[in-house]
């Protein structure tokens, strides 16, 4: 893990040096070559639960600092084969569900745009669900230490395989445009359990977006459907023939987990960017069979911009009601599931027209902990502040 860390940092640091310079384009502007990532530094005050990012990662800090939390390092290349045709191919390094940093590939698409108002693209795509989604990865691309955790972190599938269509036509003052996709993901999952990650491939996701922009103003409307599987490991699988023996409720909550389902998003979200004054805001619900596990999330950040550092605050939030302990055969009070809070104060500083220091400190109340926290202990508080540092750049 060390050797990981250090060789990651290593081969970050040259490029942050350089920076926008090593941006090339060749060939006549036919081949490009761009790049992005983060350095970070994150500490979590409770040794009781290991805060991550989003539940792709296997662990996290606990009352320790951790560099594994933010930093990431990706590089785009682009191929132009004529003004209507175009090709990228991206790929990211970061943390991921089995403790390593292993390059994955996010995008590798063709773009066909007859003119402004169309746009095809058919490969490897973000899945682009909500606002930033697609830019998640860039830290250098919003104005937090990382997308609000309580939103963003639960939403584990980055890309599909597939395709998607854009159009757009100025509307009254403003612009109105929409996204439909389509595709099947393949990525892992990390379970919160040693040893087990669950498996998504064959994942099939339906969905789009209408968006109006006029002035300052963005308006964003989403929904999407994801016809839902997970293969689980075999050491899940074990537990769950285990379960059938002590206790059949408990083994019917975990296959239940994993049981093929049709889920549902929506989401709305609304964003305010006019000369120092940044406000951005967004809700969703997610609907799964079975009242238990309805998600709603939300988040607001405002920020204001005194040239050249930013400072904003933000408020987040998500909420299941869970599956109470008593029903699965525990003789205890309270549900398994996702209820947390998070109110967050922060600020950037450009100090070069490609690097931005990041810092933020969250302060976090925590109901149930659900997959957002690594080896809680039964007997955790659910609060603890997290303090963040992270070096954004772009080249």
């Amino acid at each position: 893990m060390l050797l990981s860390r250090l060789f990651f940092c290593l081969t970050a640091l040259p490029l942050m040096v350089v920076g926008q310079a090593a941006a090339s384009d060749f060939l006549d502007g036919k081949f490009s070559v761009r790049g992005f990532g983060t350095l970070g530094a994150t500490f979590n005050t409770t040794p009781d639960a290991e805060f991550i990012r989003d539940i792709n990662q296997l662990d996290g800090p606990a009352n320790s600092w951790s560099h594994d939390v933010d930093s990431r390092l990706g590089l785009q290349l682009g191929w132009r084969f004529n003004e209507k045709l175009d090709a990228v191919v991206q790929g990211v390094s970061r943390y991921n569900a089995y403790g390593r940093y292993e390059p994955q590939l996010t995008w590798a698409f063709l773009r066909y745009a007859p003119d402004a108002s169309k746009q095809f693209r058919l490969g490897r795509l973000a899945l682009d669900m909500y606002m930033l989604a697609d830019s998640r990865d860039v830290g250098y691309s919003y104005l937090w230490v990382r997308p609000p955790v309580d939103y963003y972190g639960i939403r584990h599938l980055t890309h599909i395989d597939g395709g998607d269509l854009t159009l757009k036509r100025p509307v009254g003052p403003g612009l109105l445009w929409g996204k439909l996709y389509a595709g099947v993901a393949d990525e892992k999952i990390s379970s919160g359990i040693d040893g087990v990650v669950f498996d998504a491939q064959g994942t099939r996701v339906y969905g789009g977006h209408l968006n109006y922009q006029w002035g300052a103003w963005h308006l964003q409307l989403g929904a999407s459907e994801l016809q839902y599987r997970l293969d689980a490991s075999s050491e899940y699988m074990q537990a769950i023939r285990i379960a059938e023996f002590l206790d059949p409720l408990l083994a019917q909550a975990l296959k239940d987990i994993i049981e093929p389902v049709h889920m549902q998003i929506t989401s709305l979200g609304i964003a305010y960017d006019w000369g120092r004054l940044y406000v951005q805001a967004m809700a969703s619900h997610l609907n799964r069979p079975g009242v238990a596990f309805d998600t709603d999330s939300a988040f607001v950040t405002l920020g204001y911009r005194m040239e050249p550092v930013t400072p904003y605050i933000s408020l987040s939030g998500s909420r299941t009601e869970g599956i109470s302990y008593r029903d699965v055969g525990f003789d205890i009070d309270g549900a398994a599931g996702l209820t947390q809070q998070t109110l967050s104060f922060g600020a950037r500083y450009d100090f070069s027209h490609n690097l931005a220091l990041k810092t933020q400190l969250d302060f976090i109340n925590v109901d149930q902990a659900g997959f957002l926290w690594r080896n809680v202990e039964p007997d955790w508080d659910g609060r603890t502040e997290v303090l963040s540092l992270n070096l954004d750049f772009v080249f």
